[in-house]
């Protein structure tokens, strides 16, 4: 499964207005963490099926939503949980989809 794009014209509609839980991973696909981390994301999106949206954000450093406060996104790969809008749980870093790291997509996915 591929993860879908956004962007900073994107993100509210798609991130922000979701009726669904959605985590967004912040990647440089020239480092291998953030391949490893799309990896785990591409089987948590497979594993919940359509109680979870899992988008992609090409990071930049300059851009509109890693310079907000709230979100706070300095490296690659960051990941954030988002629940009715609103900013859930902050992850830098590599995890495999196990132990913990599903964990905390179970979590976000319960109703």
């Amino acid at each position: 499964m591929t993860l879908q794009s956004v962007d900073a014209s994107t993100f509210e509609a798609v991130v922000l207005k979701s009726s669904v839980p959605v985590i967004v991973l912040f990647s440089d696909e020239s480092k291998k963490s953030s391949k490893n981390m799309t990896s785990s994301l591409e089987t948590a999106a497979e594993d919940q099926g359509s109680k979870i949206k899992v988008v992609n954000k090409a990071l930049d450093k300059s851009g509109p939503i890693e310079k907000n406060p709230a979100y706070d996104v300095q490296s690659a790969p960051t990941t954030l949980f988002f629940k009715n809008g609103k900013l859930e749980r902050t992850i830098v870093g590599f995890y495999n989809y196990s132990d913990v790291f599903k964990a905390w997509v179970d979590e976000l996915a319960k109703a």
